[in-house]
């Protein structure tokens, strides 16, 4: 698993895929299998901070979901970076294997259907 997310980093792994060396932001659409419910995810690679874009944000169980699926990779996407050197390129003020902030925007479109 480790290795295929690296070489989805480096940008070999998908058809005119770029490395994250030559990007600033990526957009992660993510499907949470619990709530049957698809979520966007922005990843800004200058100021290290993760956005969630959830059109059916709900307090309590629905955003414990999110966060939860979210918490992984705002734990795991540093320690990859380091280890391939992003930091070099992509500079973020130690100490920089910690967890990357997030934030459920708030005041975007919702889900009528509920």
């Amino acid at each position: 698993m480790c290795d295929y997310l690296m070489k989805i980093i480096l940008g070999v792994s998908i058809r005119c895929g770029l490395s994250w060396f030559e990007v600033n932001t990526l957009l992660i659409p993510m499907h949470l299998q619990d709530l049957k419910h698809w979520i966007l995810s922005k990843l800004n690679l200058l100021n290290w901070t993760l956005e969630v874009y959830d059109s059916l944000h709900h307090e309590g169980p629905h955003n414990y979901k999110v966060r939860e699926a979210l918490e992984c990779m705002s734990k795991f996407i540093p320690m990859l970076a380091d280890r391939i050197s992003l930091f070099e390129f992509k500079p973020r003020n130690p100490p920089r294997t910690f967890p990357i902030p997030i934030t459920i925007m708030q005041g975007i479109p919702q889900q009528e259907n509920g």
